[in-house]
């Protein structure tokens, strides 16, 4: 399942230092949700990552578009097939 998880700079950059997303991992299942509540909170960093569906639970709540999972999420992986821009 494709989830967009928003978080904020300095949350992004720890979960760059530790190479994961510590759980409870919350995402929303739809963009326009993860941008509504990414300009309510001041949180500008939407990440969008893939869950396995066995996993998934549903937060009660927020029209049923938000979810979680209760283990870490590598992001390690995900750096490492992420493009990288080259300067030339």
């Amino acid at each position: 399942m494709v989830v967009y998880h928003v978080t904020s700079y300095k949350k992004f950059m720890k979960y760059m230092r530790s190479g994961v997303i510590s759980p409870p991992v919350r995402a929303w299942i739809d963009i326009k949700e993860a941008e509504r509540f990414s300009k309510q909170t001041g949180r500008c960093i939407i990440i969008r990552l893939k869950f396995p569906d066995k996993l998934v639970k549903r937060l009660e709540g927020h029209g049923g578009k938000a979810v979680y999972i209760d283990q870490p999420y590598p992001i390690v992986e995900w750096l490492r097939s992420a493009p990288r821009s080259e300067n030339k």
